[in-house]
């Protein structure tokens, strides 16, 4: 995708008033990546010395160490590569969700994301295909959550 293009959106759910889990503070290199989570819009970094594509969002490529690898739209599509069924809470706020789905997601575009995955625990398998929604939990970021498609 061209930077002219438009990079797919997704819906953004207000959470801010009932979110009681832990919530992102938005700094250096991940500073760009938390902006875009309120517009919709799940974005990887992508190396342009070396082709490397990561997420989380990092000062340095992985592949090579280029210094602030240039970030890029994703689909917000993926596919379940692993998950867990969390049913003691791993962080406070998540007590009245139990039992939730934590997935590591293979990206379309390559890299693998650990995410909450808005589903009941047996509705979701190793392969399945993901779709990215965002929570909103702070003025300065929305969660990415993924869901079955």
């Amino acid at each position: 995708m061209t930077a002219d293009e438009s990079a797919p959106t997704a819906s953004v759910e207000d959470r801010r008033e009932e979110w009681a889990g832990p919530v992102p503070v938005p700094t250096g290199a991940n500073t760009e990546f938390w902006a875009a989570t309120l517009e919709g819009e799940l974005r990887y970094q992508h190396c342009d010395e070396c082709g490397t594509a990561q997420l989380y969002p990092r000062a340095v490529c992985t592949g090579c160490s280029a210094v602030d690898p240039p970030f890029e739209p994703s689909e917000g599509r993926g596919t379940v590569y692993s998950y867990t069924v969390c049913h003691v809470p791993g962080e406070p706020g998540f007590g009245d969700r139990t039992p939730y789905v934590v997935a590591a997601v293979d990206l379309a575009e390559g890299p693998r994301l650990l995410a909450l995955v808005d589903c009941e625990p047996e509705a979701i398998e190793i392969g399945d295909p993901l779709e990215v929604r965002f929570w909103q939990v702070s003025d300065e970021a929305a969660l990415p959550v993924f869901v079955p498609e």
